[in-house]
């Protein structure tokens, strides 16, 4: 059965009409780098053709860079399936410099955990630019009308104090002009300020009404997420040892004990481990699991048990063997 609308790179084409735009108002022929602000495939389609056309270079977070590389290795919505090459990895809360300008990233968490703000200065002012985190509507006069449009997905990453995180680092960089990725660019005031701190507050409380989410329950936060297997999709030629890492969240609000062990179909081993964990910490670690014969995208999952208490199987990755191709 045929999806028409399905998104993949044979339906789906980059544009270059803003560089005629660039060329005709400031005589700009090229685009030497592109700095990304997350992962999803509606900002990073045509990042592959400017590097073929012009050598772009991508800039991006260390948090996300590889998901750009490596888009078959995870298991998210909005991922463009075709590797991007990312030149620079940034690290979050240091200065990077292109040129005359210098880029400050911070965490970014609600749209996606997948992402970051970008502040920089230019022209004596300063500006963010935040992804799709916020929606700004303004009204008649020029002002905010309202910051709250919801815009978020749990599959991408979403955690209880995502729109703290942003408001907090807003708060302090205190930008002069907001640049958003789908909506227009827009000068900031007390107002701004004002409904990002609001709308921090509505984001955590609606959500801890809706769900377990009190500070002494047991859950693994906001998109509810035991943890996941890096890579996702793995292919051998032959049945052999292949080693994963695995990726945990300890859902108590005290340091425990995670024992966590990978299970196949009969006659696959699998390694175990134990880790602590710090209070609603995620912690990771390198295990093993070794086929007995040739598969086809075969399921195989971690299962994970937290002080003696058994929380089941938490998540899988997809194993073929037997072929080149998944």
């Amino acid at each position: 059965m045929q999806f028409p609308a399905y998104s993949r790179p044979a339906q789906r084409r980059a544009l270059l009409h803003g560089l005629q735009d660039l060329n005709q108002r400031f005589g700009i022929d090229r685009l030497d780098m592109v700095l990304v602000s997350h992962f999803h495939d509606d900002h990073v389609a045509g990042i592959s053709v400017l590097q073929r056309m012009y050598g772009t270079e991508c800039w991006a977070a260390e948090n996300f860079a590889d998901l750009l590389e490596h888009p078959e290795a995870h298991c998210f919505p909005c991922t463009w399936p075709r590797p991007i090459h990312v030149h620079r990895r940034l690290p979050l809360d240091q200065p990077a410099s292109w040129e005359e300008y210098t880029f400050h990233l911070a965490p970014m968490n609600g749209h996606t955990r997948f992402a970051s703000l970008i502040g920089f200065v230019a022209d004596g002012l300063r500006f963010t630019h935040t992804g799709d985190q916020y929606m700004p509507l303004i009204d008649k006069q020029g002002d905010y009308d309202r910051l709250d449009r919801h815009n978020y997905v749990f599959r991408n990453g979403a955690l209880l104090d995502g729109y703290k995180q942003s408001a907090e680092w807003l708060r302090q960089w205190r930008p002069d002009i907001l640049i958003s990725s789908h909506w227009d660019t827009t000068r900031t005031n007390e107002k701004f300020f004002q409904q990002i701190d609001a709308y921090r507050d509505k984001y955590e409380e609606m959500h801890r009404r809706v769900m377990p989410m009190s500070d002494n329950q047991i859950h693994f936060n906001l998109d509810s997420w035991g943890g996941w297997i890096w890579p996702y999709r793995i292919v051998l030629e032959k049945p052999t040892e292949t080693t994963v890492t695995i990726n945990l969240r300890n859902p108590y609000p005290r340091e425990v004990v995670l024992e966590v062990r990978l299970v196949g179909p009969s006659g696959w081993h699998g390694m175990s481990a134990r880790l602590e964990a710090a209070p609603r910490a995620e912690v990771s670690c390198p295990l093993s699991i070794t086929p007995n014969g040739p598969c086809r995208r075969q399921p195989f999952a971690v299962e994970l048990t937290v002080d003696d208490r058994p929380f089941g199987q938490i998540a899988e990755a997809l194993l073929t063997v037997g072929s080149t191709q998944f």
